[in-house]
């Protein structure tokens, strides 16, 4: 661009300088030497005129200068545009980066918070099916330790039944045999009872036996009382299960009433 603005000029100036050559040369040789004395005046106004050229080519080349400095603050000035605006696209595509990674950032915070209340649902849930697991065992459990109560309770209900027939029926014969072995007193009447407490061992050996409730006659009472003292040995008591025995026949108190008493 520099050589394109000053050709035209360099042009113009050597073809001036060659035309002020062939001028003065030729003017030179058509001179007649007597008049050497007006070359002055030619070589003057010749000076001029190169002046006026000069003055020409220098305002020529102060336009041409100028043109290339305003060219150049224009360039500057793109420059500093072009320069502005990439600044500007670098910092709108930092503000960009930026922007995005506020927004990974936040996508990643709700994505830890949504797994994190993901974990404590599925946690809770877990110690929900844990807890309903655990009461339904317990119910279960409870259900299990009523029916197996039940069942006990009627098993020793049934048991308590069949050791209370058991009993009963050993007492009747107990009841029976002191009854044959009983001697009347005169004295007893009809409605007349007592309460004997009769000691026992397994083998049905009489250890003691004690009058807990008067009948209100003595002679009957003692009499109940030497009926039990002369069997001495209930031999029945033997064959009787253990634990009917401690239960009922260790300490054994009969109602002694005889049904046969006159009025």
């Amino acid at each position: 661009m520099f050589l394109k603005a000053y050709t035209l000029p360099l042009l113009v100036s050597l073809t001036v300088h060659v035309l002020v050559f062939a001028l003065v040369f030729a003017t030179w040789e058509s001179t007649p030497k007597p008049r050497e004395a007006q070359r002055p005046r030619a070589v003057q106004a010749k000076i001029v005129e190169l002046t006026s050229q000069s003055q020409r080519q220098a305002e020529q080349q102060a336009a041409q200068q100028k043109i290339i400095d305003m060219r150049q603050r224009q360039l500057e000035r793109e420059r500093q545009e072009a320069e502005r605006q990439r600044q500007q696209e670098q910092a709108r595509q930092q503000a960009q980066r930026e922007r995005e990674q506020r927004e990974q950032a936040e996508r990643e915070r709700q994505r830890q918070e949504a797994e994190r209340k993901r974990r404590e649902q599925e946690a809770a849930e877990q110690r929900r099916r844990e807890q309903e697991a655990e009461r339904q065992r317990q119910a279960q459990q409870e259900r299990q330790q009523q029916l197996d109560q039940a069942l006990a309770e009627e098993a020793e209900f049934f048991e308590a039944q069949q050791a209370e027939k058991v009993a009963q029926s050993y007492v009747d014969v107990i009841s029976q045999r002191i009854e044959n072995n009983w001697s009347r007193p005169p004295s007893a009447r009809s409605g007349m009872q007592c309460v004997l407490e009769i000691q026992l061992v397994p083998t049905g050996q009489v250890v003691n036996v004690t009058v807990v409730e008067s009948s209100g006659n003595s002679a009957f009472d003692r009499s109940a009382e030497q009926a039990v003292k002369r069997i001495d040995r209930f031999e029945e008591v033997q064959d009787m299960p253990s634990q009917v025995f401690e239960r009922q026949f260790r300490r054994l108190r009969l109602v002694f009433k005889p049904e046969d008493l006159r009025l």
